[in-house]
């Protein structure tokens, strides 16, 4: 791989490889799993999180790394599942499978093998006059007959762990020293115990990763197959090929997924839903009948009838309420939002707690951040905020109340109360002040200040026509 991170903790399809590995073989019934490690070891420990696993060190090949994994296995347990950490494809069905013929066939060994067009590099499977494998011979043993085979194995197996436990301390040892799990194999049938093996219908599910090449095709495989399943239980995903869903996702049903999506994480999507085109979704929830398109969703929960897009961006922390609309180029941070509330363009959000019905005007910002701490921004039910307002927080807009356009709004304003200006004041105090000073100029005969001149008003900008 070429890479600092071991092998198996490179991501595929939003989760480590090792991982769907692990979900695969849980998945297929197996509730004791040990990993065993080597390289990376204190990575990959880190990942499993305190599951089972143990060191094989020094690092004496594969029936090595099987006798130091069975320390870890009860000693009640009949069969032992062996396979590999790098071959995330293989699915929960076909372990099934090979527990099951290992089982029925009272075999000593069930082995997965694929019938490969290019098996050069791996060991061949060697069958005997009844169908079972009598041995496995690696490439560098094979002689020209054995090199002309196709079926290979493909390094999973399922032993009776009696014999298992009997037999793994006499593999012997390889030239370099090493102890081959794949000896096993031809030690069973020598004693008479029969060896199983279950063909793989698909070879490309059992490929192992070994480069980046390889994660690219496994990528594109395992995308392709969880688009379909989800397409079989009744999602919508109008191009599979231009969408991207991680193994985590959960998609409702009749919900549509158009192209140029991406889904990740433990991101799910409800019923009738519609995201896309050019969406993406990050560890969210988005709720029934809502629309996420052409933007961006990160660690917040939409509830339902929600229209959110096109160039949103909801950053971490935010909860959007039933039925509210989030429009172009507006951003949203840590934010609580209530029902029925309208942002639609060029506005910003961070950091605020907004009740239902709220009216947030193009260019309106929370200005949470004093250079040091940010703070929290609080806007009543069914307040409006006009046109370019800044609401400097920590503040509080009362339930009813409207900001004019433009407004600096530093102090709280109470409920059903409007100010206007910058600094914003009660606008009922700004035309007093207006009336006052036009009261006095007309006493002495002069033209009021400013008039004629809408800007030049004190207080310019209320949302109403008489400001």
């Amino acid at each position: 791989m070429r890479s600092r991170l071991p092998k198996v903790l490179h991501p595929l399809a939003g989760r480590p490889i090792l991982g769907h590995v692990l979900d695969a073989v849980g998945r297929a019934g197996v509730e004791h799993r040990v990993v065993v490690v080597g390289h990376g070891a204190e990575e990959i420990e880190t990942f499993l999180a305190g599951a089972p696993s143990v060191r094989q060190d020094p690092q004496l090949g594969t029936a090595d790394a099987v006798r130091v994994g069975l320390d870890r296995v009860p000693t009640s347990v009949r069969q032992v599942l062996v396979t590999v950490g790098d071959a995330p494809l293989i699915p929960a069905e076909l372990f099934e499978a090979v527990l099951r013929e290992q089982a029925d066939g009272e075999a000593a060994i069930a082995l997965l093998s694929a019938e490969m067009a290019d098996p050069t590099g791996y060991g061949r499977i060697l069958r005997d006059e009844r169908g079972d494998s009598r041995a496995i011979v690696e490439e560098a043993d094979a002689d020209p007959g054995t090199h002309a085979i196709g079926e290979i194995n493909v390094g999973t197996y399922c032993f009776d762990a009696g014999w298992l436990r009997a037999n793994v301390g006499n593999v012997p040892a390889s030239a370099k020293g090493e102890f081959y799990l794949t000896d096993l194999v031809a030690m069973a049938a020598g004693a008479g115990r029969r060896v199983r093996v279950v063909s793989a219908p698909d070879p490309q599910l059992t490929m192992g990763i070994n480069d980046r090449v390889q994660l690219a095709v496994a990528e594109r495989l395992m995308r392709r197959a969880i688009a379909e399943r989800h397409m079989r239980s009744g999602v919508t995903i109008t191009d599979p090929a231009t969408t991207y869903i991680d193994a985590g996702v959960e998609i409702g049903q009749d919900a549509r997924i158009e192209p140029w999506t991406v889904l990740k994480g433990s991101t799910v999507i409800g019923q009738d839903a519609v995201i896309g085109p050019n969406a993406q979704v990050v560890d969210s929830g988005i709720g029934p009948r809502s629309l996420v398109w052409a933007s961006i969703v990160e660690e917040s929960e939409v509830a339902e009838d929600v229209e959110i897009g096109p160039y949103s961006h909801l950053r971490p922390g935010c909860r959007i309420g039933p039925r509210c609309r989030i429009g172009n180029f507006a951003e949203l941070k840590k934010s609580q939002v209530g029902a029925g509330t309208q942002q639609h363009h060029f506005s910003y959000l961070g950091d605020a707690e907004v009740g239902e019905d709220v009216n947030v005007g193009a260019g309106a910002v929370t200005a949470n951040f004093d250079g040091v701490n940010k703070h929290t921004t609080v806007i009543g039910t069914g307040a409006f905020i006009g046109v370019d307002t800044t609401l400097r927080a920590p503040i509080t807009i009362g339930p009813g109340a409207k900001t004019g356009a433009g407004a600096v709004v530093t102090r709280d304003v109470a409920a059903g109360k409007t100010v206007v200006g910058m600094p914003a004041r009660p606008i009922e105090l700004r035309r007093a002040r207006r009336q006052a000073v036009a009261a006095a100029e007309s006493a002495h005969g002069a033209e009021p200040a400013g008039a004629g001149d809408r800007n030049s008003q004190p207080g310019g900008g209320a949302p109403l026509s008489d400001a």
